[in-house]
């Protein structure tokens, strides 16, 4: 049995545990592909073209994102705001 850990720095560890008397030939080991993002505005499903100052964060479905805005803004006409219970 072989167990590999791949830690949040990108390093590997693996254990290799053999029940034969000769033992595993050879062990690699693959570092998975993960698409890493350092920043929120960097994420495909967000606009924050216009991020300023206490900018919030809101959906819009018509492009399918998630935009950054100063101002609320709706196309119904009414907004419910629901910060949830804490």
């Amino acid at each position: 049995m072989v167990k590999a850990v791949v830690n949040s720095s990108g390093g590997v560890t693996a254990k290799i545990n053999s029940t034969t008397s000769a033992g595993p030939q050879q062990v690699s080991v693959q570092t998975p592909s993960v698409s890493s993002t350092s920043s929120f505005r960097a994420l495909s499903d967000v606009n924050a073209t216009t991020l300023t100052d206490g900018a919030l964060i809101q959906y819009d479905a018509s492009t399918d994102k998630f935009t950054t805005r100063n101002e609320l803004e709706t196309t119904t006409g009414t907004i419910t705001f629901n910060g949830g219970n804490f």
